[in-house]
């Protein structure tokens, strides 16, 4: 069973292809949605989800003295290198090596008084835990930059009332590219209360381009190639046998279609990023966010199948890989499920041969790869350990077995 899932499908993408009328009032309509979740006054959409954080940084870097940003150091590369490009000095804080979380005592001795922002990457975390942060946000007048791009749908309850993910930063953003749960080639949001940051984003995107066209028109071909090999028979008789060959050898161009942050991190801008979100794009969040009774389908699908793993591989007791802390299975709802495995290239390679597929890149420590350093010992952890197992629509239970069960004779060999 192919390990990725493209929440876009056939008939939401021909009718975004062809349905080009009423784009701006889609557009209000996504941005209404967005800003209801959130909790927010404001929406504003954008190309991709780091485009949007490059003008949250741009707007408060022009309204701000202060040049310091504190990141988790278990990240996305590229959106920490948005900070470096518009040089701000980056501070990286460690995980909590047993719930993914950043470690709030490390938080608390990066804080100065020329901080401008936090960004509380919504990873693995719960909701309690990033209140923390809000709070400390909020002692020492700081900016908190909530990254919701894996965690949209994502909810907790307090008192019987939905509060969801996005809730709690000055600024939240939002990322709709091709593999996350609203997928939309490229595209990204980011909503606050700031009418000013509006004003400052509707006055820099009447300078903007319309959206380039070679790099929409590879992630279309990306998206067919990946929808393909979600066939079964397909993938069983021919894209399995090359996934493993690409393993083997190395082959980096087929690595970067599962692993699009493999690619080498490009220091200048890209010339998409000074372009305004695509009609394609606008389409394609339209026809999925509107999908209110199908999102929800496929939230209850995930977090049944979370519990499920965890049950299964809470039954094996072995050194040699651990489970994230899960506390709450609505906020904690994430698109594949996470395991820590000591050596997991050696489990991958395993696992391969029984024709299973993991992720096996997820985030990279970024303090070793911006700052030449290694105090962030457990973000390093993470970047050696974490594979993800797929938990998308197409998987049944029986998968799971046959995957925990391979999970349980590798571990008994070793």
């Amino acid at each position: 069973m192919f390990r990725i899932w493209i929440y876009l499908n056939f008939l939401n993408f021909f009718s975004s292809l062809f349905r080009r009328n009423k784009i701006k009032e889609k557009r209000n309509l996504i941005e209404k949605i967005i800003s209801k979740q959130s909790s927010k006054k404001f929406t504003a959409l954008f190309s991709q989800c780091r485009v949007a954080f490059f003008f949250i940084l741009k707007f408060l870097k022009k309204k701000n003295n202060k040049k310091e940003i504190i990141f988790c150091a278990y990240n996305l590369p590229e959106m920490v290198n948005i900070a470096a490009n518009l040089n701000l000095k980056i501070k990286f804080c460690d995980i909590n090596y047993r719930t993914g979380f950043i470690d709030i005592s490390n938080l608390k001795k990066k804080i100065s008084k020329k901080t401008l922002a936090i960004v509380l990457t919504n990873m693995f975390n719960n909701y309690q835990d990033s209140k923390k942060i809000k709070k400390l946000a909020k002692k020492y007048k700081v900016i908190l930059i909530e990254d919701n791009a894996i965690y949209f749908d994502n909810f907790t309850k307090v008192k019987n009332k939905k509060i969801y993910s996005g809730n709690l930063g000055d600024f939240t953003i939002y990322s709709f590219n091709i593999m996350k749960n609203i997928s939309s080639f490229f595209g990204g949001a980011a909503s606050t209360n700031n009418k000013d940051f509006i004003e400052y984003c509707n006055h820099e995107k009447s300078k903007l381009s319309n959206f380039f066209f070679l790099p929409l028109f590879k992630q279309v071909i990306i998206y067919i190639i990946l929808k393909l090999m979600s066939f079964n028979f397909l993938y069983k008789n021919i894209f399995l046998h090359i996934i493993k060959y690409s393993h083997t050898k190395n082959i980096k161009p087929i690595l970067h279609l599962f692993y699009p942050s493999l690619r080498s991190i490009n220091k200048k801008f890209p010339r998409y990023y000074f372009s305004k979100i695509s009609d394609l794009s606008t389409n394609a969040t339209y026809y999925q966010i509107k999908e209110k009774i199908y999102r929800k389908k496929i939230f209850n699908l995930r977090k049944t199948k979370h519990k499920y793993y965890f049950k299964k591989l809470s039954n094996i007791k072995n050194k040699k890989f651990n489970l994230i802390n899960i506390t709450d299975s609505n906020y904690q709802n994430f698109l594949d499920f996470p395991l820590l495995a000591k050596n997991k290239n050696h489990l991958n390679k395993f696992l391969l041969e029984k024709g299973i597929e993991v992720r096996l890149k997820h985030y990279y420590n970024c303090e070793k790869m911006f700052k030449n350093k290694k105090t962030c010992i457990n973000a390093d952890r993470y970047e050696k350990e974490l594979v993800c197992l797929p938990i998308h629509p197409k998987i049944q239970k029986t998968h799971i077995d046959f995957v925990v069960k391979n999970i349980e004779v590798y571990c008994s060999k070793l």
